[in-house]
């Protein structure tokens, strides 16, 4: 049975959260892209985030999240983080989750103390995504040094890129960063007797501390960067090498630093006729067609201080998702990855959609009523990774998050689904695109953004079942079912003047995506128009049209230029231009001139 997946995501006031309105903007003031074009360069790691109503605490399991480090235990090493990223209308959150098993902060910090010498959190932000060498005047730092006092103040530091380093006398006048620890009754700076667990911080930096008076318009791009200092014992010793995300980041040189996009990934995979759909699926518990393992503690809560961080699932018949906001809880925490081999897709083909689908087999919690829902995203893997080596502290880190989505407990009174289990489905397209066009398997990664307990959820895996094809749980293996075809051409057209007058002239632009297939455009002059000049290579007219052919390669853009007098008193003219490929007309468009029209303006009303 298909449960009703709610797909509408960030429309978080309709399930009966109070929206404050603090005030009210003409459109465009509010929104303040300062964002330059975006560079040639592609970034290391890309995050997409989203707008949410408010800043409550269980809004943070709705939030993108990504990960880095390592958890090691016993002994003084590398800690784990996981990043939960959102904005609202009023601040840019990040949320730290951070998994430290010696924990040491300083007890009396002064305005000149170097917080990185003990537990601390920096973050930064390219607010025009310029990517220079060194720290611009739109390049943020963010400090926060770990405590457990109710006063956070002495603990923050920030900074502003004044084109060659760091101005430390830059202060931000709003942000905030109250942290909370979360460790054994031993406390912090101490490493004898009980040992810690970790500790968390939350960045809340008004609009304002950025120099802008409302978030970013979607699609806006920023550099985002972050690091982790970590001291495990009374210094000067115990100085643990520093983690950061991205991997590459280097803190005085912007462009190192990851990309960060305001709003779901609006993945087009182009134009393109539908020829077939190819599902990919292991056919019994074997077959490699489809590689699949989870890292974690599992149902059993096994891993982190309990010893099970490093052991391997690569054979195990389900795949698990669980998260929550507290360290002392990372035992049960989960992460599934995913490989799927893409050579059952014929070759030369465009990649129109591909959809990811896992079975629900089981929840935490003991009975349905303590189960909680999960926002699960997936991820875009593009590390090389084995499915039988492959455990939580060298798995690598996702490169993007594609697609999210609620899985539930079960409905109804059942204490199991029924084979193969409840299905849920995330869109792969974007991923699937671009390995295909590489020529490689698809890796994904299945995460969540959990904070309450019982909340993690148990998949079927490709092991799962028997190699009967009848099997009932054969259907619940993880599959993907991808859908390519031929690639479509397509055609804009545009004109230099809308509201030309008789006997101006006008030029008209048309922009050709190839297909790889030959194309053939036709473009019928209307009458009110003189026959057409400066005429671009390959444009033929004769007798009142307008021709062109030819193949170009997938992707690539033409460009075609006429010019036109206008021989109307008045009226409005419509130009259409129609693109064919293989005889059928597959896009066209249409221009629209407005003869010796009349300008109006209306008043701008303010409320």
């Amino acid at each position: 049975m298909q449960l009703n997946r709610n797909r509408l995501r960030w429309l978080w006031g309709g399930l009966g959260l109070m929206v404050t309105a603090v005030s009210c903007f003409f459109v465009g003031s509010q929104h303040q892209p300062i964002a330059t074009a975006l560079p040639a360069v592609d970034p290391v790691r890309r995050i997409n985030i989203e707008e949410y109503s408010n800043d409550p605490d269980e809004e943070w399991a709705k939030t993108s999240i990504i990960w880095f480090g390592k958890a090691e235990y016993p002994g003084q090493g590398r800690n784990y983080v996981d990043v939960r990223v959102a904005y609202t209308q009023s601040n840019f959150l990040v949320q730290f989750l951070v998994i430290d098993y010696y924990l040491w902060l300083d007890t009396d910090p002064q305005p000149d103390d170097d917080l990185t010498q003990y537990d601390a959190l920096a973050l930064y932000l390219d607010t025009a995504y310029d990517r220079a060498s060194t720290p611009q005047s739109d390049d943020y730092q963010f400090l926060v040094g770990q405590f457990n006092g109710v006063d956070y103040n002495p603990y923050q530091r920030d900074a502003r890129g004044n084109g060659t380093s760091w101005n430390a006398a830059w202060e931000g006048t709003g942000w905030r960063s109250p942290v909370g620890l979360d460790y054994s009754t031993g406390g912090p700076n101490n490493n004898g007797g009980n040992i810690d667990y970790g500790w968390t911080a939350v960045f809340v930096i008004p609009w304002g501390d950025l120099g802008m008076s409302g978030p970013p318009a979607e699609g806006t791009r920023w550099g985002f960067g972050t690091r982790l200092y970590d001291r495990d014992d009374q210094p000067p010793a115990g100085a643990i090498p520093t983690e950061s995300w991205p991997e590459t980041f280097q803190p005085d040189n912007p462009s190192t630093w990851a990309e960060l996009h305001f709003g779901a990934d609006a993945y087009d995979p182009g134009a393109g006729t539908a020829q077939g759909t190819t599902l990919i699926r292991a056919a019994s518990p074997t077959d490699n067609t489809v590689e699949d393992a989870w890292m974690g503690g599992g149902g059993l809560c096994a891993s982190g201080h309990e010893g099970g961080t490093e052991v391997n699932h690569g054979d195990d018949p389900d795949l698990f998702t669980g998260n929550e906001i507290r360290p002392t809880h990372f035992p049960c925490y989960n992460k599934s990855f995913l490989r799927f081999d893409l050579s059952a897709v014929p070759a030369g083909k465009r990649i129109l959609a591909a959809e990811l689908i896992m079975h629900v087999d089981g929840h935490a919690g003991e009975t349905p009523d303590l189960a909680q829902p999960s926002w699960v995203s997936l991820f875009s893997i593009k590390d090389p990774w084995q499915e039988m080596p492959i455990h939580w502290n060298n798995a690598p880190l996702a490169y993007e998050n594609i697609d999210a989505t609620w899985v539930y407990p079960y409905s109804g009174d059942r204490d199991h689904p029924i084979p193969p289990g409840d299905p849920y489905s995330w869109d792969a397209t974007k991923a699937v695109a671009e390995a295909y066009e590489n020529g490689e398997a698809v890796s994904l990664a299945l995460y969540g953004s959990d904070t309450a307990q019982h909340s993690s959820k148990y998949f079927h895996s490709s092991e799962v079942g028997t190699a009967v094809p009848s099997d009932p749980m054969t259907p619940g293996r993880p599959t993907l079912v991808v859908t390519w075809g031929s690639a479509r051409g397509t055609i804009t057209k545009r004109v230099s003047n809308v509201v030309p007058q008789m006997g101006e002239p006008v030029t008209y632009a048309l922009t050709i995506v190839g297909s790889g297939e030959p194309l053939s455009l036709l473009d019928v002059l209307p009458a009110g128009l003189s026959t057409p000049t400066n005429l671009s290579a390959g444009l033929v007219y004769d007798s009142g049209q307008l021709t062109w052919s030819g193949t170009p390669a997938l992707d690539e853009v033409v460009t075609l230029n006429y010019t036109v007098t206008v021989t109307a008193e008045e009226g409005v003219i419509a130009n259409e231009v129609v693109l064919s490929q293989e005889g059928e007309p597959v896009s066209s468009d249409t221009a629209v001139l407005i003869i010796n029209g009349v300008q109006m303006f209306l008043p701008v009303v303010f409320r």
